[in-house]
């Protein structure tokens, strides 16, 4: 298994899908999915072949919460990705 970071290292924010399911009389479930897209060139030179999403973190409040269910403009948010280099080694 292997280990990344990025380079320098920051806080990787991703993109996620999140649902809450209801039925009553039982606890509420939350669930989530990480998006994924191809991997930049050192995270694919090491085996992979997805990576999440990183979003930049002024883009974290647009995302959570968007105020119209503008498709175009989250899009946009998920392609403006920053600028990151990952370093990876074994996972010990």
């Amino acid at each position: 298994m292997l280990e990344f970071r990025s380079d320098p290292p920051q806080t990787m924010l991703v993109a996620c899908l999140w649902s809450r399911w209801t039925k009553p009389g039982e606890k509420d479930l939350l669930s989530f999915a990480i998006i994924t897209d191809d991997p930049p060139p050192e995270i694919s030179e090491a085996g992979h072949d997805r990576f999440p999403v990183p979003i930049k973190e002024e883009n974290i409040d647009a995302r959570l919460n968007p105020e119209s269910r503008d498709l175009a403009a989250l899009d946009a948010i998920v392609d403006a990705r920053p600028d990151l280099y990952y370093l990876h080694k074994l996972a010990s």
